[in-house]
């Protein structure tokens, strides 16, 4: 006798499949909420499962008694307490874009954002770049995520 197979239904399929997988990194500057809204319509009409990132000051140091100084990475829990995240949750919800939201206290940036696509299995990085003194200016943070990054960087203008 042979064992019947369990059917697959729409809400098992709607459960397995997942979209692509987007990373917003922001900062606390005035053209952080361009390159969100930028970064959350392309997600919507994409149906992408989105993270937001803040990179915020580190918040605890090591001395090493011979060496410099550094800085201790840190993964806060509560991502609400940055203003930016607030503002991100309440842009993805106008968008209809379900988000999570993730605040890291560090001074390598760069590392940070790329740590975090490298965990969550981003196939799209968004970051923003301002060019205070024209087209000669580096483009910053977003220059050594465009360099190291193995996925596409989205490049938003501030």
């Amino acid at each position: 006798m042979l064992d019947a197979l369990p059917a697959t239904t729409n809400d098992d399929a709607r459960e397995s499949a997942t979209g692509p997988r987007m990373l917003i990194a922001v900062d606390d500057t005035p053209g952080a909420r361009r390159t969100l809204a930028s970064g959350l319509a392309d997600a919507a009409a994409r149906r992408a499962e989105v993270t937001v990132l803040h990179v915020a000051a580190p918040r605890r140091w090591r001395t090493a008694r011979f060496g410099p100084v550094r800085a201790v990475p840190m993964h806060v829990r509560d991502p609400l307490e940055s203003a930016v995240l607030r503002d991100a949750r309440h842009l993805a919800s106008e968008h209809g874009v379900r988000s999570r939201l993730e605040l890291i206290a560090t001074d390598d940036v760069d590392g940070a954002i790329l740590g975090v696509a490298r965990r969550i299995g981003a196939e799209t990085i968004v970051v923003g770049a301002s060019r205070p003194d024209g087209l000669a200016a580096p483009l910053g943070v977003c220059q050594g995520v465009l360099r190291r990054a193995s996925v596409p960087v989205v490049v938003v203008p501030a």
